[in-house]
């Protein structure tokens, strides 16, 4: 796969995210935080908004720097990789610590775009 088709994938996938959390901002949060209280959960929905916007920029920048040429793709695919990689070691210790109900396919998929990004960064042209 061409990092140019990677770089597609991964910042088509964030933007779709990024409306989906505004779009169900508040279901997610119920779903996340299950005991929260009303002042509590506006808090979350509050939030989630903000992360929707910063998902759907995100995605947004890496999909448009799609055609900038193929050490340019590989290494915002390198910078993905750890990205996706914190943000999969984020949710490891929220379930750990128990913080917060975290959907177990979430976090295989983050981890796979990690993997994913990292093994389209490193291999050979």
């Amino acid at each position: 796969m061409l990092p140019q088709t990677a770089i597609r994938m991964i910042g088509g996938a964030l933007v779709m995210q990024g409306l989906v959390f505004y779009a169900f901002a508040t279901p997610l949060t119920l779903q996340i935080f299950p005991g929260a209280s009303d002042e509590a959960t506006h808090v979350g929905v509050v939030m989630r908004h903000g992360l929707a916007a910063m998902s759907f920029l995100a995605g947004l920048v890496i999909f448009l720097v799609r055609n900038e040429g193929y050490r340019t793709t590989k290494r915002v695919l390198f910078g993905c990789a750890i990205g996706f990689a914190a943000i999969t070691l984020s949710l490891i210790k929220n379930i750990v610590d128990e913080a917060a109900m975290i959907p177990l396919p979430a976090v295989g998929a983050y981890s796979f775009v990690a993997v994913f990004a990292l093994y389209i960064a490193m291999r050979r042209h």
